[in-house]
């Protein structure tokens, strides 16, 4: 399996707003590009961003990259150096509606972009360059918040790789290329790498007028050999066992969050109730619940149970810190944020084991989970933990037997 890793970096447009990457192993070393909002404090005195250089191998070869700011400060210019000290010189142009992250001060200068590189050693693809771009008006809604774009060196030059959007299911069906245009950009920028040759974003959970969840994968498949990206709509279900674990497991966060990161919906937030601790010494204020789907505490748990094993289940009623409980007939909870913990990262499904017991067919997925310091700069990874799927054949599907929650 191939290994990658992201260090902050740069890439190319040649006035063009298309572009790809290379994906590449199960799972690697992803950093982060931090957020414009996690920029220095506006009062500090700080040297403004004027250029940073980054190492980039493709291949036997090896250049260096600098990235500078063009005349506006509104995109980049990149200058390609090679083994023979030759210089080439590129500029990024940030799509219509949208700016590149400029980095506030030279000691934030590595931030501007992300460069994605292997970390087993085969060599076997080249570095990608990974540039971040951020809406620059919000007049349109339908905008994705951020973007991104993707680059690598082939034969001394930056190249620029194509997207082409094959999530219509006409498109799919025909396998229709030929007369498609590319778009400007990957419409996600939070993308990591599931398999050789793919990125993914991460899973969109839906709620159904059920009340039933239901996942959607996008993924980025990288065709080398012609330059492209193609943007689809991943299949997810049983036969195909990864992109499976990775939908199962975002339900299970999409249902467990309620428990640990914050309560359900609450809309009236003017009227209470107040809950006196048994020694009268302190007191807890529940509001009502907000869900259409679920009146009581009964209908809350039958709907957990659906989808976790019932000692998972009790454990989240137990000991979570988001409460609810049943007053005058509804459904009523403690309003909070029950914490993050902005150590640790993405789970990764780093192996799949396939099992039958009596009958019943067990997964068993083995993951791995980003490590990240004070500075929010990923440090390597975490057993992740397993999580255990029985198929049930009813309802859902499936039942989730073992789970840790990821920011727990």
């Amino acid at each position: 399996m191939l290994s990658l890793t992201l260090s902050a970096c740069v890439g190319k447009n040649s006035g063009r707003q298309s572009e790809t990457i290379i994906s590449e192993s199960s799972m690697d070393n992803y950093v982060k590009s931090r957020a414009v909002a996690d920029a220095l404090d506006e009062t500090e005195e700080e040297e403004p961003f004027t250029s940073y250089s980054y190492d980039f191998r493709s291949g036997k070869d090896n250049y260096i990259i600098t990235v500078t700011p063009d005349e506006t400060r509104t995109g980049l210019v990149l200058t390609l150096e090679d083994n023979d000290f030759g210089f080439t010189t590129f500029n990024v142009i940030p799509p219509e509606g949208y700016a590149v992250y400029m980095p506030y001060s030279q000691n934030e200068a590595s931030t501007v972009c992300t460069v994605i590189k292997e970390t087993d050693g085969s060599n076997s693809l080249p570095d990608m360059l990974k540039i971040d771009f951020y809406l620059s008006s919000f007049e349109n809604e339908s905008l994705p918040y951020s973007v991104c774009r993707l680059y690598t060196v082939i034969g001394g030059e930056l190249k620029e790789f194509s997207v082409y959007d094959l999530r219509s299911a006409e498109i799919e069906e025909n396998s229709v290329i030929n007369g498609l245009l590319p778009i400007g950009y990957i419409p996600e920028s939070n993308i990591f790498s599931p398999e050789t040759g793919k990125f993914m974003s991460d899973p969109k959970v839906s709620v159904l007028d059920d009340g039933s969840l239901e996942v959607s994968i996008v993924t980025y498949e990288i065709d080398m050999e012609n330059s492209r990206i193609y943007c689809r709509n991943e299949p997810c279900g049983e036969d195909s066992p990864l992109y499976y674990g990775y939908a199962v497991y975002a339900i299970a966060g999409e249902i467990y969050k309620y428990f640990k990161d914050t309560s359900l919906n609450v809309s009236d937030y003017e009227n209470y109730v107040e809950v006196s601790s048994p020694d009268g010494n302190t007191s807890q204020y529940f509001f009502k619940v907000d869900d259409p789907r679920f009146s009581t505490v009964d209908e809350l748990r039958t709907y957990v149970e659906k989808y976790f094993a019932k000692d998972i289940a009790d454990n989240m009623f137990i000991s979570a810190p988001q409460q609810y409980r049943d007053i005058d007939g509804e459904l009523y909870t403690i309003v909070g944020d029950g914490g993050y913990n902005e150590s640790l990262g993405r789970i990764f499904i780093t192996q799949i084991d396939e099992n039958v017991y009596d009958g019943i067919k067990y997964t068993t997925y083995h993951t791995k989970q980003e490590k990240f310091n004070e500075n929010h700069d990923m440090t390597g990874y975490i057993d992740g933990g397993d999580f255990v799927v029985e198929f049930t054949g009813s309802g859902p599907g499936f039942l989730i037997t073992k789970y840790r929650y990821p920011q727990g």
